[in-house]
C-alpha cells in the first residue's frame, strides 16, 4: 500500500461552498496539492484573488497564504483530466419545499463528471450532506460506468461554522468505504 499512499496527494474538490473550501485550504495548507472546481464563475474568480465568498474566522488569511504556496491550489470552473488521485464530493444538496427531500443533482453531475475522467486506482470520496444509501446506490453506479477499477468512501461533513478551520485538523473523521482498503485510504487522507 505504500505507494498508493504515496501518490494520494493530489486532491480535486468539487463544489467550493462551505464544507469544500474550507477542506481545500486546510489540505493544501498542510502539503496537498489542490484543484478546486466550482460551477460559479464569481466564486472561482473570487477565489483566484485570495477572496472567500462566505466568512468564516481565519479562512481569506489562510487562502491568501497558500495561494503563495509552492503549489498553491488551482480553482477552476470545469473538472479537467487533473493529476489527482483522490477526488472528493462536497457539493450542494438543497432541500426541495414540494417533498422535503434533498436534491442530488449536483452530487449526480459531480459523480458523471469524475467518472469521465476516472483513473485505474483513484479515490472518490462522498462528503455532501445525502440520504443513507447514496454513495452505494447512486455515485457507485455512475462511477461504475468508467469501468475501471476504483476506491469509494463516504466522509460526513462535521464542522460548525466559525469553527471549521480548527476543527478539521481536531475532530475525528468517520469514513465509510466499500471495503477496508478504501475505508483505509480515505481514513487516511484525513489523518
Amino acid at each position: 500500500m505504500k505507494n498508493t499512499i504515496e501518490k494520494d496527494n493530489t486532491v480535486c474538490v468539487l463544489g467550493l461552498g462551505y464544507v469544500g473550501l474550507t477542506l481545500a485550504t486546510v489540505l493544501s495548507d498542510v502539503g496537498f496539492v489542490i484543484f478546486g472546481v466550482d460551477k460559479n464563475k464569481q466564486v472561482v474568480d473570487s477565489l483566484k484573488i485570495g477572496k472567500s465568498h462566505f466568512y468564516e474566522k481565519g479562512l481569506e488569511e489562510l487562502l491568501s497564504k497558500i495561494l503563495i504556496n509552492d503549489t498553491p491550489p488551482i480553482f477552476d470552473y470545469k473538472i479537467n483530466s487533473q493529476k489527482a488521485s483522490i477526488y472528493i464530493i462536497t457539493v450542494g444538496t438543497p432541500i426541495i419545499k414540494s417533498t422535503n427531500e434533498p436534491n442530488l443533482d449536483y452530487v449526480i453531475n459531480a459523480s458523471v463528471d469524475i467518472g469521465k475522467i476516472l483513473k485505474k486506482g483513484d479515490l472518490v470520496i462522498l462528503r455532501s450532506t445525502v440520504p443513507v444509501g447514496t454513495t452505494r446506490n447512486i455515485v457507485l453506479p455512475l462511477l461504475k460506468a468508467s469501468k475501471l477499477q476504483f476506491s469509494l468512501a463516504f466522509c460526513p461533513e462535521r464542522t460548525i461554522e466559525g469553527n471549521a478551520l480548527a476543527e478539521l485538523k481536531s475532530l475525528p473523521q468517520i469514513c465509510g468505504g466499500l471495503n477496508d482498503i478504501d475505508t483505509w485510504r480515505a481514513a487516511t487522507l484525513f489523518q
